[in-house]
């Protein structure tokens, strides 16, 4: 029962459920298309990253959640991500909405991790997960809640395109990313570092660090929305550095950050 209703879950934005969608809206669209962000930054300083970060080391990572059957993967991922600033700037983890960010900010999709931030950015910030619980199905934005502020943002990056950007940019704090994985092999997957085949099922998720074993290989740390009994203890360890700009299934092609 709950592999079906992952798969259920994974299946939803490819298969337009949620909101009324097409599938072709389940992959945001290019960076050129017409919708334009009220502020977002694009500049990234050059630096060299350390070889190795966890950001649940340094306590800015909540608890892996459980999306159920709702396509909210991209809500759960970009309120995490505005947690994980938050506890850098402020010394506080507090668990935020990503209900509140799904009811009320793009409930369509449609470039969803964009619209999310400026959403946020817009309102002021985003509700605790206290004021404004997870409740796995769509509903209206609660617009009495809009006001109850936990975190704020002040702009968001959106301009990464390569590996090494994510690497700059994960070193400094946790980023929401999207991949484009094979729905058999994402589910199966229980633990070591996934290597493909990659597909055409977008599902977004936070990278919270990377690291490298003794004998080389490089992966990403991504928390991912299943619970904790999927992969491993709901994480996913994916392959860094295979050589292509974006890297494997596209993780930098729509990674982004709240600032």
């Amino acid at each position: 029962m709950m592999a079906l209703a992952k798969t259920i879950a994974l299946l939803v934005c490819l298969l337009g459920i949620a909101g009324g969608t097409s599938g072709a809206n389940c992959i945001p669209r290019p960076r050129s298309a017409t919708f334009t962000p009220r502020s977002a930054a694009s500049i990234f300083t050059a630096r060299t990253p350390p070889p190795m970060v966890d950001w649940r080391a340094h306590g800015a990572v909540t608890p892996v959640m459980d999306q159920g059957v709702l396509g909210s993967c991209w809500a759960i991922s970009t309120a995490g991500a505005i947690e994980g600033l938050h506890k850098i700037r402020s010394g506080r983890l507090v668990r935020l909405s990503s209900q509140q960010i799904y009811d009320c900010s793009n409930k369509s999709m449609i470039e969803s991790h964009l619209r999310a931030y400026d959403w946020v950015l817009r309102n002021g910030g985003v509700a605790s997960e206290e004021t404004y619980p997870y409740v796995d199905r769509v509903q209206d934005c609660k617009r009495e809640k809009l006001h109850m502020i936990s975190a704020s943002i002040t702009s968001f990056v959106w301009t990464i395109r390569t590996e090494q950007e994510l690497l700059l940019a994960v070193s400094q704090q946790p980023v929401t990313v999207k991949m484009s994985v094979e729905p058999a092999s994402f589910l199966n997957y229980t633990g070591g570092i996934f290597s493909g085949p990659c597909g055409h099922a977008g599902h977004s998720m936070l990278a919270v660090g990377y690291g490298a074993l003794p004998d080389g290989r490089k992966y990403w740390i991504l928390k991912s929305s299943y619970g904790v009994h999927w992969g491993d203890h709901g994480y996913f360890y994916v392959q860094r550095g295979p050589g292509h700009d974006a890297g494997l299934c596209g993780i930098a092609n729509y990674a982004a950050h709240p600032v």
